[in-house]
Order: C-alpha cells, then sequence, then structure tokens
C-alpha cells in the first residue's frame, strides 16, 4: 500500500521512509482577459440581429434559413409584446378586487351568524358531549 505523506513529519512504522517534498518554483498568476475566439458568422448574425449590419450580407455568410428562422422569431416576439389582455376580462378582475385595501379581517373577528335551527342543534350537540363527558368522568 503507498500512501502520500504530504509532507508530515511522522514515525517510521513500516521501515519506509518518508521522500523529501520537491518544492515547486513559485509561479505567479496573473488575472487577464482571454478573448472569445469564435466563428466570424455568428459574430456577423449577431451584428444583425442588433442593427448593426443589413440583412444580404448576414444571409450570403450565415445562410438564408438562419436569417429567415431570426425574422420569423423577432416578429412572433413583437407580436407578443403587443398582445394585451382583452376589456371584459380586465373589468372582471378589477371588479373581484375589494374596493378599499386593508379592509379584510381576520377569520376570528368576523361576525357569525346563525339562523334560529342551526344555534339549537349546536346547542343540543354541546349539551350531549357535555353529557358524554360527566358520565366517563363517574
Amino acid at each position: 500500500m503507498m500512501r502520500e505523506d504530504a509532507g508530515f513529519d511522522r514515525k517510521d512504522i513500516t521501515g519506509h521512509q518518508p521522500s523529501p517534498r520537491k518544492e515547486k518554483a513559485s509561479e505567479q498568476l496573473y488575472d487577464r482577459e482571454v478573448p472569445l475566439t469564435g466563428t466570424p458568422g455568428r459574430a456577423l448574425l449577431h451584428d444583425w440581429l442588433d442593427g448593426e449590419v443589413d440583412q444580404i450580407r448576414v444571409s450570403e455568410t450565415e445562410g438564408r434559413s438562419k436569417v429567415e428562422l431570426w425574422t420569423r422569431i423577432n416578429a412572433e416576439s413583437e407580436m407578443l409584446r403587443r398582445r394585451t389582455t382583452p376589456i371584459h376580462v380586465q373589468q372582471r378582475i378589477m371588479a373581484a378586487l375589494p374596493d378599499a385595501p386593508g379592509t379584510t379581517t381576520e377569520w376570528y373577528r368576523q361576525q357569525v351568524t346563525l339562523s334560529p335551527a342551526s344555534a339549537l342543534l349546536a346547542g343540543a350537540a354541546l349539551l350531549a358531549v357535555g353529557a358524554l363527558i360527566i358520565t366517563m368522568i363517574r
């Protein structure tokens, strides 16, 4: 089994002497900007999409199919940008909003309304539960 001692001093257990560490010459690292290498056609296509180059020059270099594809994508995205919500949908949304902000109350502070029949039913149920608890305690 080989072990890397990483330069630590330890006692020789197996009879193996640790090898001395080799010192590397200190290399100074520089931060620098590395230019991206790419095909000039793609840069030309990007320039055309940015509006800097005319369409004829790009279609000769990059190909007519890519120019047609990007022209169709631009037209569809412009159509989607101009799309708006219909008036009747906006009116339904606005009608569903509360009149004044902050008028909602917590569920435990809201007023509870009971009909007389439901109040009698609730009272009878509470009376039955109370009687059942009293009989279980005795």
